[in-house]
């Protein structure tokens, strides 16, 4: 599988500013420092222009709003994605959590991280078991 994404960190998020988190509502390029290509593969999910991980260091991956990452962190209440299909992929790494938008649509705000959710966690599953 190969898309585009946007990413960034809760600790980023955190310390967004006053503009970065309503410009952050018109398009995820200002609050989301990372992007490009995102690949999964059979052990990495790689991530462009950011860095690669391992399937097996990977401890949780969901779709879910937190206390990071809200609805109103890059949808206003103008487009489809504020109601549903907006939420982050979340990636828990570590002691640090990423937030990625993949295949975000400007129009919507709606994304393929869903489904995405679903690949990496089936991935996972098969390379614990191995």
């Amino acid at each position: 599988m190969i898309a585009t994404y946007y990413g960034t960190t809760a600790k980023d998020l955190k310390t967004n500013g006053l503009i970065d988190k309503i410009s952050g509502t018109i398009h995820p390029k200002y609050r989301f420092p990372h992007t490009g290509s995102i690949e999964l593969t059979e052990d990495t999910l790689r991530l462009d222009g950011w860095e690669d991980l391992a399937l097996e260091e990977i401890e949780r991956v969901a779709c879910e709003y937190d206390e990071a990452f809200s609805r109103f962190t890059v949808n206003s209440s103008d487009r489809l994605g504020f109601f549903r299909k907006g939420e982050p992929l979340v990636v828990t790494h570590g002691d640090r959590k990423m937030y990625l938008l993949i295949d975000w649509n400007f129009f919507t705000g709606f994304t393929d991280n869903r489904r995405w959710c679903e690949a990496i966690n089936e991935k996972r599953e098969k390379s614990i078991s191995l």
